[in-house]
């Protein structure tokens, strides 16, 4: 009965590593995109320039500028990896930007866009959509 018991936490334990070593992987693709659309709500030129890649950054900073004075927030918002290389990585996110235009909210969805994730000079950058 004891080895019993101890068989089945060794297999729990088991699982729990496996799973939690897993997901630490692929979420580190996913941390330039949700910082990302953080920035863009948070109006922070200064962080999107620190996590695109050197070829979006222009187009990334113009979505930045499309909220700006604008008062946004994230709205059901999550991301996950959908494919992951050693080099390159594809992110998908739910939820949407809400943007309030006087007292008019206005939703962005996200649910559409694929984002390409790479590593250059060693970190995860977003590369666009």
């Amino acid at each position: 009965m004891k080895r019993t018991i101890v068989f089945i936490l060794m297999l729990m334990c088991i699982f729990a590593v496996s799973a939690c070593s897993k997901k630490s992987d692929s979420s580190e693709a996913v941390k330039p995109v949700e910082a990302f659309y953080d920035a863009i709500v948070s109006q922070n030129r200064d962080r999107v320039s620190a996590i695109t890649c050197a070829a979006w950054e222009k187009d990334a900073l113009r979505d930045v500028d499309a909220f700006m004075g604008v008062k946004s927030e994230l709205k059901d918002f999550s991301c996950s990896v959908s494919s992951e290389g050693k080099d390159e990585a594809t992110v998908i996110c739910k939820g949407a930007i809400a943007a309030s235009y006087g007292t008019e909210v206005t939703d962005f969805p996200l649910d559409q866009r694929s984002h390409k994730v790479i590593k250059e000079q060693g970190e995860w950058r977003i590369c666009g959509y």
